[in-house]
Parts: C-alpha cells; sequence; structure tokens
C-alpha cells in the first residue's frame, strides 16, 4: 500500500507526478473528497494548525515548504515524527536582498531618493565603504554561507558565527555559540541569518548590539524574535547614526505592533519579501526541493535538512 501525502499547497503537475510514483497525493483544495486525515503519513505544508496535527495519527514525516520551521506548533508534533525544513531553499534570492538592504542603507540609496522627488539636490552627510570593512554573518546555513560569499566579492573582513564551520564559507574568523560577544566586536556590519530557535531567541539584546561600531548597519533577514525588540529600539534611539535593515517582524498579524521600530529614523525596512514572496520563480523553487526530499524519503532515503525537536520545544 502506498503512503498517503497530503500537501497544504498546490503544486504543478509535473511536481505532484513525482510524488504519485511513490504515493498516493491529495493537495488541499482540489475537488475530490479530503482523505481521513488519521491515514495522512506524510505531510507536505506551509502553515498548519494544531488541530489538524492531533487528528494525523500515523504521521512519520513533516516536510516544510518555507525554510524555517519555528512557526509549526511544535507541541502537536509527536517526538517519533520526522521534521524536514527546506533550509537553503530560497538561499540566493535571501542572500541577494540582505545585501541590498545592507547597499542600500550603507550607500543612503532611499534618503536621497526621497529628498529627490521633493526636489532636493543638496548633497549631504557621507556614504559608508563596504571594501575592507568587518562584518559579522550570524548563521552559517545556506543563506549565511551566500551572504560571505557576497561580502568576499567586496572584499570585506568576513567574521562567521555559527554552532559549526559548514560547507566553504569564506571567512577570515569563525567563533562559536559561546562567543557571539568575540563575533560582535568592533564589526561595522552583521547580517543575521540564523534560524529561530530556544537558543537564538533573544540573542541580539542592548548589551550585544553596543559591541558593534556606533555607526554600524544590523540586517536583519532570519527571524525578528533573534533581537529583543524593546532593546533594540533603545539602542536606536541612543545611537542616531546606527540603521537598523529588516525584511522581518515580531507581529506579521498586526505590523503596526511594531511602529517602536519602524518609525524610527534609523531603520530601513521591506515587508517580508526576502523569501518566497520576492518572486514566482523563488517559490516554486522552494517547491520542488520540499517535493525532492519528500521523494527521498518516500524511495527510503533519509530527507535532507531533518531538524531537531529539541531545539524547538
Amino acid at each position: 500500500m502506498q503512503k498517503l501525502v497530503y500537501c497544504t499547497v498546490r503544486l504543478k503537475p509535473e511536481l505532484r507526478s513525482k510524488l504519485e510514483k511513490y504515493a498516493r497525493v491529495f493537495e488541499l483544495g482540489e475537488e475530490s473528497p479530503a482523505p481521513d486525515l488519521a491515514k495522512v503519513e506524510v505531510l507536505m505544508c506551509g502553515p498548519i494548525t494544531p488541530q489538524e496535527l492531533d487528528a494525523m495519527k500515523n504521521l512519520e514525516l513533516i516536510q516544510c515548504v518555507y525554510a524555517g520551521v519555528d512557526a509549526l506548533p511544535w507541541s502537536h508534533v509527536r517526538e517519533d515524527v520526522i521534521v524536514a525544513s527546506n533550509a537553503g531553499s530560497n538561499a540566493d534570492a535571501v542572500a541577494e536582498h540582505a545585501f541590498a538592504l545592507l547597499l542600500a542603507a550603507a550607500k543612503r540609496v532611499v534618503f536621497f531618493d526621497s529628498r529627490i522627488r521633493g526636489g532636493n539636490f543638496e548633497i549631504v552627510g557621507e556614504s559608508r565603504m563596504l571594501h575592507g570593512r568587518r562584518i559579522c554573518v550570524l548563521g552559517l546555513g545556506a543563506i549565511g554561507t551566500r551572504v560571505a560569499e557576497i561580502a568576499k566579492a567586496f572584499k570585506m573582513h568576513v567574521v562567521g558565527y555559527g554552532r559549526s564551520l559548514r560547507g566553504a564559507a569564506p571567512l577570515d574568523e569563525f567563533y562559536t555559540p559561546d562567543r557571539v560577544e568575540d563575533a560582535l566586536r568592533g564589526c561595522d556590519y552583521a547580517v543575521i541569518a540564523l534560524p529561530l530557535t530556544k537558543h537564538t531567541r533573544g540573542l541580539i539584546n542592548y548589551q550585544r548590539l553596543s559591541l558593534m561600531r556606533r555607526d554600524g548597519i544590523l540586517v536583519n533577514i532570519g527571524r525578528a524574535q533573534i533581537v529583543v525588540k524593546e532593546d533594540l529600539a533603545r539602542f536606536l534611539r541612543e545611537n542616531p547614526s546606527f540603521i537598523y535593515a529588516n525584511d522581518v517582524w515580531w507581529s506579521m498579524q498586526n505590523p503596526a505592533e511594531d511602529s517602536d521600530v519602524y518609525s524610527l529614523p534609523n531603520t530601513l525596512s521591506t515587508p517580508w519579501v526576502a523569501g518566497a514572496a520576492s518572486a514566482r520563480e523563488t517559490y516554486e523553487e522552494m517547491l520542488r526541493q520540499a517535493v525532492e526530499n519528500v521523494v527521498r524519503y518516500l524511495r527510503g532515503e533519509k530527507p535532507l535538512n531533518i531538524v531537531k525537536h529539541e531545539d524547538y520545544r
């Protein structure tokens, strides 16, 4: 008997056919009767409710479509269920967006654009160089590694921070989690590319922000909750030359709750568009990689990007 795969996202026919070689497939929203959730063995999902997970008594694998898995209702995920993220599926898009934010902030693109639209062509202040400057890349997964590669192309001094030195990230220095202060100390710039886990939540507080240069730039394309919002707002008010450039938010349901940050003049913000929302081709690539990982499992192989339950509970 083939396994039952339940997709809460819609797939192109060619992707669905890859799954159907090995399993029965149901996509949320299709016209045929919905399956008995108790019979679902593989879940490929974006958002999912606690009630749906509770009903999946035979669930073996959760394959998330998005790179992060922090949004899963973890208290409803059984210990014996394999959970796979989609890490790396949007790495190029997110890394490019990180540097778009960094360059826009350093070169004061938005500042001058808004003035010119009002007819003001006066040149005031100075832009900042990237060449030779010290940048800390927090998180050395696929996105962080790509950020480090781009930084090296700008001939920056690249400091890496992460659990381990994986892959071939082009680093000048590397620091493990017990040395986050050393990684940030004296940096001109920093890019947060970490997942949100119980270990990274609140990692960047007032004291650690204070280790960077006062005219530094912090780019966040990881998760907002990695930064303590109240500490950040205080630091930005006290250090008007420091810039926080971000694409992630503490409250996506009600962004107005984050106005204490984005209303400050030394912030630069986009509405969570670095990854899947940036372009259709990025989302389709994420779906493709998610399907390929499910196929690995259905063929009896070990899935990629398995996450540790204890990091999220």
